[in-house]
């Protein structure tokens, strides 16, 4: 699962890449870019800020 997931914002980076004409040094805007635009690192903060609550808690 961790494999597919980092192929896709893979690819997305690339593509952002190409779309912008391919420029130098940019790979590490372009990976946060592609990991926002799928929502990997907002699940990600979701997940650490809001515990799961155990049976019988409201």
């Amino acid at each position: 699962m961790i494999d597919e997931r980092e192929d896709e914002i893979r690819r997305r980076a690339y593509s952002i890449w190409e779309s912008e004409g391919r420029p130098n040094d940019q790979h590490e805007r372009h990976w946060k870019q592609a990991t926002e635009e799928m929502g990997v690192a907002s699940g990600e903060a979701r997940r650490k800020r809001s515990p799961r609550k155990g049976a019988g808690e409201a």
